[in-house]
């Protein structure tokens, strides 16, 4: 769990593109199955603990200390888990004598029924150092905050195996935590996983600069141009039965669309724009799309409001 731990604290404190490449890379080279698929699902928001919600990590650390203290604690660190881990009593006799690993970890919280997993998780907590409990929380609550984006831990594994990262991207809606095959494929010890899954992600082409004296090169007769509206690209997928709205680096945001989900009546991958509104009679702002984006769910006020 340390190994983790520690992975966390370095992708925070280590701001370029390449350092976070670098470190991912060398966790996965050093760290064995299940622990580093588990930590790549947790860093591409994967690792799902249903047990554990923010509002019981808050009532157990009060059962703890007091709650006025914790309160202007929170206030002064801002992070929720950097808290939590900061201020948790720490008894001596509570440290375990053998670090527990990730896959340990989440073996048991995944295990314990929503009734357990308040005291499964103080558990936890009372057995961890500091930065192993800033990982665990991390882990319960889903939200790392470690700037490093899912598109760029793919290419930390593409970056590993030595394949092309749209490789990666075809195959990854077909695969779930911990990815031994996949590993096992980017080491070179078993075939490349077949999947069989249905509508799934097509890695989309991205524009490129164009390079110095190319632009007099191009004929405008031979390209057709589109209007770009106030919205985002995604790539809408149907097929078998199967209905999904990606973004254009491959994350499901079918959730946070479910009408949009229900009126794709054909079998076909599209690649578009995706707005509020209706280009034929008026189109929300960008604003009003971002009320539906990073959701799961949303209500049918939410859907009526900004359709």
């Amino acid at each position: 769990m340390n190994r983790f731990a520690e992975l966390l604290d370095r992708l925070v404190l280590t701001p370029s593109r390449n350092g976070k490449l670098t470190l991912l890379t060398d966790y996965f080279r050093a760290v064995e199955d299940p622990d580093r698929g588990l930590a790549l699902a947790a860093i591409t928001g994967d690792l799902h603990i249903a047990t554990v919600k923010p509002a019981m990590l808050r009532m157990l650390v009060t059962e703890r200390m007091d709650p006025v203290l914790f309160g202007y604690s929170h206030d002064y660190v801002g992070d929720l888990a950097e808290t939590v881990s900061l201020v948790w009593p720490q008894t001596p006799g509570n440290i375990a004598n053998r670090e527990p690993t990730l896959g340990e970890v989440v073996a048991k919280l995944q295990a314990a029924s929503r009734s357990d997993g308040p005291k499964v998780l103080a558990g936890l907590l009372d057995s961890a150092g500091i930065s192993a409990r800033f990982a665990i929380i991390k882990l319960v609550t889903g939200g790392l905050r470690i700037g490093m984006s899912a598109r760029l831990a793919k290419q930390a594994l593409a970056d590993f195996g030595k394949v092309d990262v749209a490789e990666i991207e075809e195959l990854w809606h077909g695969l779930s935590p911990p990815y031994t095959a996949l590993f096992a494929w980017l080491e070179g010890k078993a075939e490349k996983p077949r999947n069989t899954a249905l509508a799934l992600f097509r890695p989309v082409m991205l524009s490129n600069p164009v390079g110095d004296g190319d632009l007099e090169k191009l004929d405008p007769a031979d390209y057709a141009a589109e209007w770009k509206w106030d919205g985002i690209r995604v790539q809408a997928v149907a097929e078998g039965g199967i209905r999904r709205l990606y973004s254009r680096t491959g994350d499901d945001v079918s959730g946070a669309f479910p009408d949009l989900a229900d009126a794709m009546h054909f079998s076909a991958t599209l690649d578009g724009e995706l707005l509020v509104g209706d280009p034929r009679e008026a189109t929300g702002t960008f604003s009003d799309l971002q009320q539906r984006l990073n959701r799961k769910t949303v209500t049918p006020k939410m859907q009526q409001q900004y359709p």
